[in-house]
Formats: structure tokens, sequence, C-alpha cells
């Protein structure tokens, strides 16, 4: 039977917004002003531009091939199992970082909100509480995720639509001059652009949910055009709001957009943004635990490019040993590295992604084989300007983060060929 198209063009639209929001642009603002001062706005809309001409990428391959697995499936088509194995070797690290990261988050604001609290044990002790607690859900069942990504969902955007009302309203009332900008090092801007990138990387998501309508081939690009950009102009007003009332007190400020709510509302508003970026962050790492857990027991069961064991599941359909795995690595990322660490990670991680997408695309391009699908203007001229923008920020990179991902790909190159002597067996 043919599934209903359900999804309104409205619809794809708000979930395509929804999933690009996240932690990043609660806590990265006053990152972003103290690397590039009032330029930092230029370097949001830089990188949500960016970020639209790599989503086309991903669009034309989605049209060209109806998988599941995204950049795997691509790569996997393209380059053959080695290429996909590693795509989707950083995709589960990808999400692993990605949990952790929102958990660093979580605990990033929680030690604004115990502000008389001394003693890194107890935030550590706290996020491998929170690990736990997902270990636990991800075996009991699925249902309490879609409520907490739901919750997660509606406060983040009403936090956004508040506090850009709140600021608004603010500066009706103060005479306020727009600051000049100063000279800023290349290497800081670049720095900047690429961390900036960390607030869009949930593109994938809009592509996921416009399969569901019909004629996507036309729908996806202005869907995701509208979406990244509206994200964008959001990311941009919020951080000039805040540039314009905190000035240079931004540079130093963790939590900007809940210090603005403490001036108006005082310290119960405070709280309220606290809180809620915290349930947030939760229901985001909560939905990716979910999400990764099942990509890496994929690897395993469906496709046999892991042992057997790793995809093996239990009498209620968890995969005990991909959960272990992927909250064992996220625990020790947690304890070992900053949430602004862990952002670059996950940037660097996409890169990889965004890649492996675009090398298909250009080696997929005349494959007869596959439906035409959506076709971009240009030729190769936006994949190409997107490989050139991917690289030049990658180079942005300190050596440890490029030391990182050798070495992951390394590894997943040695267990690919272990597992290629050895291969697992469908159970």
């Amino acid at each position: 039977m043919t599934k209903t198209k359900s999804l309104s063009f409205s619809s794809i639209i708000l979930l395509g917004i929804n999933g690009i929001v996240g932690s990043g642009i609660f806590l990265l603002p006053g990152t972003l002003y103290r690397q590039s001062g009032i330029l930092s706005i230029v370097a949001i809309l830089m990188a949500g531009f960016s970020t639209l001409l790599i989503a086309m990428n991903y669009a034309v391959m989605a049209s060209k091939i109806d998988a599941e697995g995204g950049a795997y499936a691509y790569a996997s088509r393209a380059f053959g199992p080695l290429g996909g194995f590693q795509t989707g070797w950083f995709g589960w690290l990808l999400g692993v970082i990605t949990i952790s990261a929102e958990i660093a988050a979580f605990q990033t604001v929680l030690k604004s909100v115990l502000v008389d609290v001394h003693g890194e044990w107890i935030f550590d002790a706290v996020g491998m509480a929170i690990i736990l607690l997902l270990v636990v859900i991800n075996i009991s069942g699925t249902d309490i995720i879609k409520i907490f990504d739901n919750l997660s969902s509606a406060i983040k955007v009403s936090l956004l639509i508040a506090f850009i009302i709140v600021g608004v309203w603010l500066l009706s009332k103060t005479s306020v001059a727009v600051p000049q900008a100063t000279p800023v090092k290349a290497s800081d801007f670049t720095g900047t652009f690429s961390t900036a990138f960390y607030m869009f990387t949930g593109f994938s998501f809009l592509l996921i949910a416009a399969k569901q309508m019909t004629n996507p081939e036309k729908t996806i690009p202005r869907a995701l055009i509208i979406s990244i950009s509206t994200v964008g102009i959001i990311y941009a007003a919020v951080q000039f709001i805040l540039i314009l009332l905190q000035r240079s007190s931004l540079a130093g400020d963790t939590m900007p957009i809940a210090t603005v709510f403490n001036q108006v509302f005082g310290i119960a508003g405070r709280m309220v943004v606290l809180v809620g970026i915290m349930i947030s962050t939760i229901g985001v790492a909560l939905a990716v635990s979910f999400d990764t857990t099942s990509d890496l027991a994929s690897l395993s069961s469906d496709e046999h490019l892991l042992p057997a064991i790793v995809g093996k599941t239990t009498k209620n359909g968890s995969a005990l040993v991909s959960i272990i795995l992927t909250m064992g690595l996220a625990a020790l990322l947690i304890l070992s590295g900053s949430y602004l660490f862990l952002v670059k990670l996950i940037v660097l991680s996409s890169f990889v992604q965004y890649l492996a997408t675009i090398g298909s695309l250009i080696k997929l391009r005349n494959d007869k084989s596959l439906p035409k699908g959506m076709q971009i203007p240009f030729g190769l001229a936006i994949p190409i300007i997107s490989i050139i923008i991917i690289v030049y920020l990658m180079f942005s990179f300190n050596w440890i983060s490029l030391a990182l991902a050798a070495g992951a790909a390394i590894i997943g190159g040695v267990i690919y060929c272990l597992n290629a002597k050895n291969p697992a067996k469908a159970k």
C-alpha cells in the first residue's frame, strides 16, 4: 500500500526549523562575540548560507537514493562497503559527540543555577547520572523519548521567540547605538565561522520529514531555503539584540539570554530560561541517543559491517551492546572534553558526512541506474563551492581535533578489515 502523504508544506517548514535549533544559540553567542565582535553576525549568516549550499547536495542525493541512512547510504552506493562503513562510522561518532555536547551544555547551565557549588566532581556525577538515565530509557522503550522530544522542541522555540519580543521591547525603551566593527584576525573570524556551523547541523531532519510530502523534488529546495534562512535570521537577530543590550559584557557571559530575562523579570525569569534550556538539552540528548544506538546496531544487523553481537537485540527490541558502546563513549567524552571542544568535534564529524555526500553526488551524477531526481542550478558549481568551504574551514581546527578524527578513521578501518576477515552472520 502506498504511504499517505500527510505533512503539509508549513509542517515541513516547522519541523525543519525545530530540527536545526539547538543548544548553540543559547550558549555560544558570548563565545562568537568574544572571537569576532559584531562581525559574529556576519559569521552566523555565512554559516547559514553555506549550510544551505551543503543541504542542496543532500537534497539531490535524497531524491536519487530513497533509502534510510543518509550519507551512509549515498557513500555505500558511490564508494563501496569501506567508504560506506567509514561514513556510517563517523555518523555514529557524530551522534555520540552530540549526546556528550548536549549533556555538557546541561552541565554548563547547571553551573549557572548552582552558583555557590564548587567542585567539578558534582557536575561530572550529574553527567554520569544522565548517561545512566539514557541507558535505562533506551533499554526500556521509546514512548518517553517522543514526549521529551516534543517538550524540548516547544521550549527552545518558545524561549527564542520570547527573547526576541523582550529584547525588542527593551531596545524600544532605550537609546542605543550600533557598535562599530573592530579589526578581527582572519583566524579568529574563521574560528567563529566554523563554530557557528554547529548551530545549523540539524538540517537533515527536514530531508527526512520532506519525504512524507507530495512531489518532494519540488518542495525540498523551497523548504530548505525557507527553514535555513528563517533560522539564520532568528540567530542573527538574537545575536544582534544581545550585542546591543550587553555590549562588551556579552563576551564573558555564558548564559546571555538568561541574563536579559533576569534584567526584566528578576531571578524568576532567569531560572525559567535556565530550566528551559536544561530540559531542552536533555530532550535533544535523549532523541539523538535513540537514533545513534539504532544506527550502530544497523551497521551490524542490517549491513553486517560490524560483529553480530553489536546488533543483537533483547526481547523488547533494544540493542543492548550498541547502547552500552554508545553511552560508554559518550561518558568518556563528557569527562574529558568541554562543551566548546565537543562543539568543534561535532562540526568536524559533520564535515566528514558532508564531504561523503557531496563526493557521492559528483560520482553518481551520470549514473543511469538511478532516478534523475532533483536538479540544482549551475551544474557542479554548488558541490564544488561546498567542498571548498568545508576544506577551508577544516584548516581552522587545532591539531588535537584533527588527530582525533584521523585516529577515529584508522580505528574504523581496522574494525572494518577485521570484520571482513570474519564477517558477521545475520541471526
